[in-house]
């Protein structure tokens, strides 16, 4: 005979002394805790008390029936995760319907064998056994996914800075708890670092990832070594510790206080450049190999000349993979318009326009991205 675990609790309810009795002995007998009540009303105040770990439930009874106890105990954010066994008068195809529509989770003819009560009510604890565990467990991961989002976030920088030459203010609009995102920018030997990376998945896997990345640029970066070289050493570096489906793409600036501006690209959407002596927005792009999908891959270094008053937006491809309901993608000519139109404007009023322009663009949920992006402006 399968075990019941000790003192579960069972409210049984149903207008039938007589059956009422009989049903509360026998399951008694098998290790239950039944508490009885002779109508709903009833039956609902002793689950209010002692939260069972299941109902059974009579279909036919008077001024409440079990179908309206059955859908007062799904509507309960205390009870509705409770299983509820309905004791049907017939097996019939209409009262299966009615007490399915109500939120019944099983059924028993009434005046049927005692020993399948039995085990239809087994069989729903054991699901809602698997179920509480299953939500205990969903509870740890989500503290844990928090603890680590607080993490993460303390490996992106501030979203202000202010250099000699240079003025930053950055966005991170992550669609999930952990995200693959990530931006960075740090001054070292009198040059500023700026990169931008979009690792492919989401969640502990690809925040793992971006806690390697940050490490290595910081630890890695040297003013003599060509970006080129760089980049492919971060590429081998990425391919040993991640996993076989992980991958990235990049892109790393340095940028010294004469406005010489150096780049390499690893598979990453092209960058905007407003240019204040002409008014005029270009858009930079530089086909390169995915970062960290194979070893020894050669990338390129590319230069550029800044001036005071230029700006520099770069972003992840979030931005581009936002859509809409009637099919609209996010076009980053909406980012050249702005910065065409606005690139004039104090570096925080162009920033606000950007972030507002993006945040309210009306994204579907299953075409909703993980975000970044960066704007500078040089001085």
């Amino acid at each position: 005979m399968t075990s019941t675990p000790a003192h579960e609790r069972i409210v049984l309810i149903d207008d039938s002394t007589n059956d009422l009795e009989v049903t509360r002995r026998f399951l008694e007998r098998r290790g239950f805790d039944v508490s009885a009540a002779t109508s709903g009303e009833q039956g609902l105040a002793l689950a209010q008390a002692i939260t069972p770990a299941a109902f059974i439930v009579d279909y036919r009874m008077p001024i409440m029936d079990g179908f309206e106890v059955t859908r007062r105990i799904k509507a309960d954010p205390l009870l509705q995760t409770i299983p509820v066994l309905m004791l049907t008068g017939a097996d019939t195809a209409q009262t299966v319907v009615a007490g399915l529509e109500a939120g019944a989770d099983d059924f028993v003819t009434k005046g049927s064998d005692t020993e399948v009560l039995l085990a239809r009510l087994r069989a729903l604890l054991r699901v809602k056994r698997y179920q509480d565990q299953l939500r205990k467990l969903n509870q740890q991961i989500t503290r844990d996914l928090q603890i680590a989002r607080r993490v993460q976030e303390a490996l992106v920088p501030n979203g202000t800075f202010r250099g000699p030459h240079i003025e930053i203010r950055s966005a991170y609009i992550p669609s999930e708890t952990l995200s693959g995102d990530f931006y960075d920018y740090f001054l070292q030997d009198e040059l500023m670092y700026l990169f931008v990376a979009d690792v492919s998945g989401h969640g502990l896997p690809a925040s793992i990832l971006v806690a390697l990345l940050k490490s290595y640029i910081h630890t890695e970066a040297d003013a003599l070594k060509p970006l080129s070289s760089f980049m492919a050493s971060l590429n081998d570096f990425l391919f040993s510790v991640s996993l076989p489906t992980q991958f990235a793409t990049a892109q790393l600036f340095r940028i010294d206080a004469a406005g010489n501006l150096a780049y390499s690209n690893a598979a990453h959407p092209p960058f905007l450049l407003f240019q204040r002596s002409s008014g005029q927005t270009l858009i930079h792009e530089s086909p390169s190999h995915l970062l960290g999908a194979m070893p020894s891959m050669v990338f390129e270094e590319h230069r550029l000349q800044v001036a005071p008053g230029d700006t520099l937006f770069v972003h992840t491809d979030g931005l581009t993979d936002r859509r809409n309901e009637s099919g609209e993608f996010y076009s980053i000519d909406r980012i050249v318009a702005l910065l065409n139109s606005s690139g004039d404007a104090d570096l925080n009023t162009l920033y606000e326009k950007i972030y507002e322009d993006v945040s309210t663009f009306a994204a579907t949920e299953e075409l909703r991205d993980d975000i970044a992006f960066v704007v500078t402006r040089f001085h």
